[in-house]
């Protein structure tokens, strides 16, 4: 078993891949205590977009944070509900949250756009609903990963999977420089980089290359921003 690990600042954190949790748990029941670090403990109103069954979102329930969450599978947003969060049951571009004059102090995106035909439509759509010193949370699968070099351009074939880099549900490619675009598009600007890379020989190969290869090795990213001032 491999742990996946935050280099940013010195600081390393280990947690686990998406692969990892695919293999352990089911697509919708596991914690990203990655994206959890990310949020700041002063929050009070949450809005998460696809949550799955809510298992991060249970623990910010559990801080006392008010969540609000949409969910596309009916099975996981009732178990969702029953974890104490208030669920939308539908695709993340209906949502009617836009009326009901919320402010929200943290929208995520857990591994969500890369599944969503126009993920900048429907981050412009929620945009009016961050608090103005809110921030927003996007962690998508890095496409500058070394593996999909190897697959594409060295073996010629993609071997798709049920999660990780090539999920086979994925309709976007996603990268570093796509979600700063698409932030900078509708208005946010880019507070923090977070470049989650995972097995053990990347990890030292980052290290020995002082972190310019990183963005290569990573298999997740995390993008954080707020509102352009």
């Amino acid at each position: 078993m491999h742990s996946e690990e935050n280099e940013k600042d010195g600081r390393t954190i280990a947690v686990q891949s998406e692969s990892e949790m695919s293999e352990k748990s089911n697509y919708y029941s596991h914690v990203r205590h990655d994206v959890l670090a990310h949020i700041p403990p002063n929050v009070k109103r949450v809005l998460s977009i696809g949550c799955g069954e809510g298992q991060t979102e249970a623990q910010l329930v559990a801080r006392g944070v008010k969540v609000t969450a949409i969910e596309l599978n009916p099975v996981a947003a009732k178990v969702a509900a029953a974890a104490g969060i208030e669920v939308i049951c539908g695709d993340a571009s209906s949502s009617t949250l836009s009326s009901s004059g919320v402010l929200f102090d943290c929208l995520i995106y857990s591994d969500v756009l890369e599944h969503i035909v126009d993920p900048e439509s429907v981050l412009r759509e929620h945009v009016p609903l961050l608090a103005p010193d809110g921030i927003v949370i996007v962690s998508v699968p890095n496409f500058r990963n070394y593996s999909v070099f190897w697959q594409l351009f060295l073996a010629g074939h993609v071997h798709y999977r049920d999660a990780g880099i090539f999920d086979r549900t994925h309709v976007r490619l996603t990268t570093r420089r796509l979600i700063q675009e698409w932030f900078s598009n509708v208005g946010l600007q880019t507070k923090e980089i977070d470049y989650r890379v995972g097995r053990t020989r990347d990890r030292l190969f980052s290290m020995a290359s002082l972190g310019l290869m990183r963005e290569f090795l990573a298999q997740q990213v995390i993008v954080v921003g707020g509102r352009k001032k």
